[in-house]
């Protein structure tokens, strides 16, 4: 090891991980000064692995056995035992990670730090198996021989604090994830290979640890909802829609699937993903989305989450603001499957369903408002439709309102841009009445006096 003028200490925090721990000592090894390890009750091998390794590697200190359940507060106890080793300038790994590897040299990254600076971050490339992984690769359990077979990365690279620079003044208690004060962050991320994912026994085990972890009290994986290990195996498929979803903008910008070209614009990027790009707005508007208002692209897919399957599934959206200024926002979600719009419905005059359409329109807009979400663009060109009227959908979701209660009167309002008959009048209000529990002929009399009659 090349000798510097300051210490790194990591420490690191294991259980079951004995396909993978002896690979990842080493690598951390070629860095760290010492290797705090701390064992939370390892039934695979994964402890004898670490005293064995530290016979070999003086680095490594097999420090603690803790068998209670996990808790972050494991790592501060190691920091407080070993703290009075460490001088100003030395270097913390507060959190080793055994499926992490750093490629690149970490000495001369952390040497190159201005004093100035008392965190870094890393920034990982997380590695995933695919379904076609597991159908075509026979994995050993063995990290080290199973290395090449992991081609796939997430497109979203996770930041994180890694390294702090030791000052007397840190403190670190229990309920902490990290020690306090952590000073300036260094503006440059440190890399790092993420495995977290290595063949399907492993990711097996993984998920039954951390839902025992979960029903132990532990808040750390409540952010992992799969209910199978299999709900975190995506196909290429599925990969390669996360990383159009991730560079939206590029994505949108290449296709050339137009649905619609006006103000706004409406193309297909991938197989099946519809991306709205709204008009760069003016002054002050710009500024307004910028700093004090949602951006449209954002209230599109807050709106989309509350409304479910009454609108096609919200896949993402993102902004790019420019001094503080609202530039272009994209907001995307998965294209429909239902085939008509009531535009179209409307226009044929010998639509054979057209009854039954209509009554799937009443129901629909009563659902939606009994999830006091009330549209501003209740049109027929934004609804949906399948042939049976079974099945309707709203998009064009920015200028959606949201209220405890809709009244029969504001809700009855709703149809004045369906252009509707009054045969059409009476066939909604019957639904509508039904679904809410209003009067019919007064929802009737409503929709009547708000409509635009096609007679």
């Amino acid at each position: 090891m090349q000798k510097t003028k300051f210490k790194i200490y990591s420490l690191l925090v294991v259980k079951n991980e004995v396909d993978v721990i002896a690979a990842s000592l080493k690598d951390a090894c070629r860095w760290s000064d010492k290797i705090i390890v701390i064992d939370n009750g390892s039934t695979d091998g994964t402890w004898e692995t670490i005293q064995q390794l530290s016979k070999e590697y003086p680095q490594i200190i097999p420090w603690l056995r803790d068998e209670g359940p996990f808790h972050i507060g494991l790592r501060s106890k190691a920091f407080k035992a070993f703290r009075h080793e460490m001088t100003y300038n030395d270097w913390w790994n507060v959190r080793l990670d055994a499926d992490e590897f750093y490629p690149s040299d970490v000495r001369a990254f952390l040497a190159s730090v201005p004093k100035r600076y008392r965190t870094v971050k890393k920034e990982s490339t997380d590695y995933v198996l695919t379904h076609e992984d597991l159908s075509r690769c026979e994995f050993s359990g063995n990290f080290e021989q199973d290395k090449s077979l992991f081609t796939h990365a997430l497109p979203i690279r996770r930041k994180e604090r890694r390294f702090m620079r030791h000052s007397a003044m840190m403190c670190w208690l229990k309920r902490w994830r990290y020690p306090h004060p952590w000073g300036r962050v260094y503006h440059q991320t440190i890399p790092v290979d993420h495995y977290q994912y290595r063949s399907p026994q492993q990711m097996q085990k993984r998920y039954l640890t951390r839902q025992k972890a979960k029903a132990e009290g532990c808040g750390s994986f409540s952010h992992e909802q799969g209910k199978d290990w299999r709900d975190y195996v995506p196909t290429i498929q599925q990969l390669q829609q996360q990383y159009l979803l991730a560079n939206l903008r590029t994505a949108f910008r290449e296709s050339d699937q137009i649905i619609y070209d006006g103000r706004n614009q409406l193309k297909i990027i991938g197989e099946n993903i519809v991306v709205k790009s709204f008009h760069i707005p003016r002054f002050p508007n710009s500024l307004i989305y910028g700093l004090l208002r949602a951006s449209k692209a954002k209230r599109s897919f807050q709106n989309a989450q509350l409304l479910g399957d009454l609108t096609p599934v919200p896949l993402a959206y993102q902004e790019y603001r420019q001094c503080g200024m609202l530039r272009d926002s994209y907001y995307a979600c998965q294209m429909s499957d239902l085939p008509l719009t009531w535009r179209v419905v409307v226009k044929d005059l010998h639509f054979t369903n057209r009854e039954q359409v209509v009554r799937g329109i009443g129901r629909f807009m009563a659902n939606m408002h009994e999830k006091g979400c009330y549209s501003l663009d209740f049109s027929g060109g934004n609804l949906l439709v399948n042939e049976d009227g079974s099945r309707v959908q709203i998009v064009d979701l920015n200028r959606m309102r949201h209220f405890t209660h809709i009244s029969i009167k504001q809700g009855c309002k709703q149809t004045s841009r369906l252009h509707l008959s009054n045969l059409d009048c009476r066939w909604l209000a019957e639904e509508y009445a039904k679904v809410r529990g209003f009067d019919t002929e007064h929802c009737y009399q409503l929709i009547l006096k708000y409509h635009i009659s096609i007679n």
